[in-house]
């Protein structure tokens, strides 16, 4: 097979081919069309002319049309290729626009509240920090080691509990990414149009309080429940972020508490709150979280309800208007 290979390289290294979008056509230079071809080694690997009388050039002849039925291979090979590949870029190019379609209609970080939310004035002027005032909100440090022994201590009996535990364990493994899907499917409005400002405000004030939890949790750096009782079992990953408050039960009890604002009247408000509520508790029976996490995160919720309010201020008037 190599040899064969060899012989038609030194054939197209010797006659020089026209390549065709479709085909391959060989070809002579003008100062020798006139003239006999040179007669190659590869034709006389080939054998001598038979000796019925048939021409020399036979073999090369049929070397030739070998070549070029290689050469034509290649040719459509290619433009096999070049069809998957254009096909392909096609495709790609459909991603791509699908993908920043979707990113258009998606809820990105919430830039412009946040800023706002940064831009709001400390009230205490004479604070050399010049700390903003939503930074350092009342909220009680994290119990000390007797009261955290004690809810490790209830914890634990929540552990041996392997029914609820079982019972608990698809909605804690869902609820492990806090989405929004739990509060708009109780106001019946998960996957239908028409109510985006809703669904946008909700996934907005769970980046924000994110954020925000964020610099609490770093504040109080509060051990993990397992890190303080190595006989308890998470159920989940234990994030590398500090425990208290709870991110999950600041992050649900702002939305609760933000539709609340919006639409007092609602008849859903206390369903939210309850949602709010089980997912929190949820944390504390996963073992992520003390039951003193939940009750940090919501009063968190309730103390930067005002802020929320004034940083999203004109979502909230376009939520309103949304459902009246």
């Amino acid at each position: 097979m190599a040899g064969a290979q060899s012989r038609v390289v030194e054939f197209l290294n010797t006659y020089p081919f026209k390549v065709e979008p479709d085909t391959v056509i060989p070809c002579k230079d003008a100062a020798s069309a006139e003239e006999e071809p040179p007669v190659s080694p590869l034709v006389s690997d080939l054998g001598e002319p038979s000796s019925s009388g048939a021409s020399s050039d036979e073999p090369m002849v049929a070397v030739a049309f070998a070549a070029m039925a290689v050469m034509n291979k290649s040719v459509a090979n290619k433009a096999v290729l070049n069809k998957n590949k254009n096909k392909n870029k096609n495709k790609n190019k459909n991603k791509v626009s699908g993908a920043l379609s979707g990113l258009a209609s998606a809820h990105l970080v919430p830039a412009f509240e946040l800023r706002r939310l940064h831009q709001q004035p400390s009230r205490n002027a004479f604070s050399a920090a010049k700390r903003f005032c939503w930074e350092v909100l009342d909220i009680l440090p994290p119990p000390g080691p007797d009261y955290t022994r004690l809810e490790t201590t209830v914890m634990l009996s929540m552990q041996r509990r392997d029914r609820e535990r079982a019972r608990r364990l698809p909605d804690i493994e869902k609820e492990a990414t806090t989405s929004v899907a739990e509060f708009t499917r109780a106001l019946y409005i998960e996957d239908i149009d028409g109510f985006p400002q809703t669904e946008g405000l909700f996934q907005s004030i769970l980046m924000a309080c994110e954020y925000v939890g964020l610099l609490y949790k770093d504040k109080f750096s509060r051990q993990r429940p397992n890190q303080f009782e190595p006989l308890l079992r998470p159920l989940l990953a234990v994030p590398s972020h500090a425990a208290y408050p709870s991110n999950h039960s600041f992050q649900c009890f702002s939305i609760a508490f933000a539709f609340a604002t919006i639409l007092p009247e609602h008849p859903v408000t206390d369903e939210l709150a309850r949602i709010a509520q089980k997912v929190a508790e949820n944390r504390e029976w996963a073992g992520l979280h003390y039951p003193s996490d939940t009750q940090a995160g919501r009063e968190l919720a309730r103390r930067f309800a005002p802020y929320l309010h004034d940083a999203f201020g004109a979502v909230f008037q376009a939520v309103h208007d949304e459902w009246t």
